[in-house]
């Protein structure tokens, strides 16, 4: 049976809080033991065309992977992606989850993303259920969905656009019909009284994708919920919170202290009451929430002590330009999303300034505590520094992983870029790094590039490949190579 999703494909990409190693790195910090990322299960519902699989199957080649939507024309597209980059661990299948249960076999790790929503009762139900049904012991859940009260903000320009358009139907008719009205809105405010949160509401209706306006904002399904109520139904089918998939977001960050100090008096040791009124004070829109089965006995916070199995980087920067190790000078690390952090500890300073040298690649937590001694000229404290690096990641300054990033930083010989890259580039400018972002590499040229690091060639060779693209006297064409490269390379696209 057709559905609006075949009629109108859903654009799908990459999501990087969906990968297992996010999932695991949580589940590690909150005390369980996930299965290693190499050989787990994963299962996708609504899986669209496989986009958000297929480079995590890619990278793990020994894992194994399974999609189900109820879109075929998706499923389909997926398939023949898969065919001819040759993944035998991965199958996307036309199904509607209503019809599925245990028989798909225990996964260590369930993704529904864009899902929750967007479908009625008996569907959200049926999620749950399933996820409970096939989720391994210590196995993860990550659920995303429209949250209130931010949720009342999106609805009401969903209202306005759905009672502009009437009985017109169709896509092009529609993403024209609902910009239309939200462009009157918006010529109609002032900017001095104009709220925050409602003009990026209107930028996100005018600058989002028409296929994903046509799906979220006027679909026949709207149903965003309280924190609280997303975690009551979860409980009902034997699953509890177990984290934020960006861990960073459940923190008050810029709440007055005394506004978090009351909150915690009137949550105490509650979680699900205390991030829910953090949902108030910030008017919270979405969440991606993780679960586990409620048998686990989990922490009120993260464990430090679950560090040393994990692997750290940063994209923060010193804004120094040369930073000052020395005890009491303190130097301030500024990262992506505003974050940083400012700090006069000798060995938090050096560690910090080996993150940024060594991005995009990882460092396992051992190696980078040796190395920050070295630097900083301090006696090793691995505890200490766990805790720095815990505190660094709640602030988001720093990210943690349950498995080394399959990148370099470095520019070898003979660059290499993975073969799931070089196709992306000869197809279009969205590319998938191996850390699980993706990048948009608009240039031409420099995808022409990226199609041939293939190992095999060194920067005189890309040098006689690209001349008929580039078109450049050879030293200029040699030093253009060479700065791409190193931009390739800091984007995470590089892997040798």
């Amino acid at each position: 049976m057709s559905t609006l999703y075949d009629e109108v494909l859903y654009p799908n990409a990459p999501f990087s809080q969906t990968h297992p190693d996010r999932l695991a790195t949580l589940a590690t910090l909150f005390g369980m033991d996930p299965a290693p990322i190499h050989g787990c299960r994963v299962l996708e519902l609504g899986c669209g065309d496989g986009q958000n699989l297929i480079p995590m199957a890619f990278e793990n080649p020994t894992a194994q992977f399974l999609g189900l939507d109820i879109a075929g024309v998706a499923i389909r597209a997926g398939n023949q992606e898969i065919a001819t980059l040759g993944l035998t661990n991965l199958r996307l299948e036309h199904a509607d989850i209503l019809d599925a249960g245990p028989e798909l076999g225990t996964f260590d790790y369930v993704i529904a993303h864009g899902f929750y929503s967007w479908v009625p009762e008996p569907v959200r139900d049926k999620l749950l259920a399933l996820a409970k049904a096939v989720l391994a012991p210590h196995g993860v859940v990550f659920v995303s969905y429209n949250a209130l009260p931010g949720g009342r903000i999106r609805q009401m320009f969903r209202d306005m656009m759905l009672f502009h358009l009437g009985p017109v139907t169709g896509f092009e008719a529609g993403i024209q019909g609902a910009r239309q009205v939200v462009g009157w809105f918006q010529a109609s405010q002032h900017s001095e009284g104009e709220s925050s949160i409602i003009q990026a509401q209107v930028d996100s209706i005018m600058e989002r994708q028409p296929e994903c306006l046509y799906h979220d904002e006027l679909g026949s399904v709207y149903h965003p919920v309280y924190f609280q109520e997303f975690a009551a139904h979860a409980a009902r089918f034997g699953l509890q919170f177990l984290s934020e998939a960006n861990y960073f977001e459940m923190q008050p960050r810029s709440l007055p202290a005394a506004v978090v100090a009351e909150i915690d008096r009137v949550a105490g040791s509650d979680r699900i009451v205390r991030d829910q009124y953090l949902d108030f004070m910030k008017c919270r829109m979405f969440r991606q929430s993780l679960l586990c089965h409620h048998s686990i006995v989990l922490p009120e916070a993260p464990l430090a002590a679950r560090l040393p199995s994990l692997f750290v980087c940063s994209a923060a920067k010193p804004v120094s330009a040369k930073p000052d190790l020395s005890s009491g000078v303190a130097e301030e690390f500024r990262g992506e999303r505003g974050a940083g952090v400012t700090t006069a500890h000798p060995l938090t300073k050096a560690a910090m300034l080996l993150l940024a040298e060594a991005w995009p690649q990882t460092l396992s937590t051992g190696d980078l505590l040796a190395a920050a001694s070295r630097l900083a000229g301090q006696p090793p404290d691995p505890q200490g520094l766990a805790h720095i690096l815990l505190s660094a990641y709640t602030a988001g300054v720093i990210e943690l992983h349950a498995q080394p990033a399959h990148c370099v930083a470095r520019v070898s010989q003979f660059p290499t870029a993975s073969e799931l890259a070089r196709s992306q580039a000869r197809r279009g400018r969205l590319i998938t790094t191996p850390r699980h972002a993706t990048v948009e590499v608009a240039d031409e040229k420099v995808r022409a590039l990226l199609a041939l690091l293939d190992g095999t060639h060194d920067v005189a060779a890309l040098a006689h490949e690209l001349q008929p693209v580039f078109q450049l006297p050879e030293d200029e064409l040699v030093k253009g190579i060479q700065l791409n490269l190193t931009l390739l390379a800091g984007m995470g696209l590089l892997v040798g």
